[in-house]
């Protein structure tokens, strides 16, 4: 192959040059494609037990072979900073990492942002991804209540990034719904203080969204997807090929919520859901 380049570059250096820049770009394709991206779970599938029985939850979680574990704010919020410390020791024993967690709008104001970025880095999470605005299925909310929601985020992302933290956003079904005449989800797009889109992708189709054309309107800033489908709508090739390339992804969230699954529900063993939904994660994607 280098004798050929040489050659080439000898005998026309153009070509020889346009050559090389195209099997780097295929080189580097290929690493991507063979690139393995890191599979977590949302704490709100395992709840029950979480609550129950955190050390054994995380211990069977990891067990499974799962690489992360997102926590929602209404268990982290709640740990002082030596719980936080045993959960991250406990983490690291059982190879178990905390790259986001799960806040309400609390996490993102006054003390509870303080304390949020405190615990966030205790347990080793680089992202506070926000998880309700101001509207809901039942009482959308108004424009003017998702702007001024858009612009407390905004707020909050100095001192996030000063963490050397980033901003996220976990979407529901409202997001994708028309609001005197915009989607809310056009305006958190719109604002590049958020740089961690964690896309929820059948809470977006069960809104009406399209989350591959999601994708591509906020490039680079998809961290990542949360995989459940609607009516077995989701294209999940499409959806893999345009998150993983041109959304940047940095790993995947496994999520049972709102009626939404990967694997349909039988009998009452969330851990054994769990299990089931990561085996049939890997077939999906491979």
């Amino acid at each position: 192959m280098l004798w050929t380049m040489n050659r080439l570059s000898a005998l026309h250096p153009e070509l020889s040059r346009r050559a090389f820049v195209f099997a780097a770009a295929c080189g580097a394709a290929a690493a991507q494609t063979a690139k393995r991206i890191p599979i977590g779970l949302q704490q709100t599938a395992v709840g029950r037990n979480i609550q129950q029985d955190l050390n054994g939850t995380l211990r069977a979680v990891a067990g499974m072979g799962y690489d992360l574990i997102e926590f929602s704010a209404g268990t982290f919020m709640k740990w002082s900073p030596a719980e936080a410390k045993q959960v991250r020791t406990l983490l690291d024993e059982v190879k178990l990492k905390c790259r986001s967690t799960h806040n309400e709008i609390v996490s993102f104001t006054g003390d509870g942002l303080t304390r949020a970025i405190e615990l966030n880095h205790i347990i080793g999470s680089d992202t506070l991804v926000s998880v309700r605005g101001p509207g809901t299925a039942a009482a959308p909310g108004t424009a003017d209540q998702w702007k001024r929601f858009n612009e407390q985020l905004s707020q909050a992302a100095g001192s996030i990034r000063a963490a050397k933290m980033t901003l996220g956003f976990h979407n529901h079904e409202i997001e994708f719904r028309q609001v005197e005449g915009i989607r809310p989800m056009d305006i958190l797009a719109a604002n590049k203080d958020i740089t961690s889109f964690h896309l929820n992708i059948g809470l977006c189709l069960k809104g009406g969204g399209d989350p591959v054309a999601f994708i591509r309107q906020v490039p680079g800033r998809i961290q990542s997807v949360l995989c459940q489908d609607y009516e077995g709508k989701a294209r999940w090739k499409e959806i893999f090929a345009a998150a993983e390339g041109a959304g940047g992804l940095q790993f995947y969230l496994l999520q049972r919520t709102d009626g939404l699954y990967l694997v349909p529900r039988e009998g009452e063993d969330l851990l054994d859901f769990a299990h089931k939904d990561l085996d049939y994660f890997r077939k999906l994607r491979s």
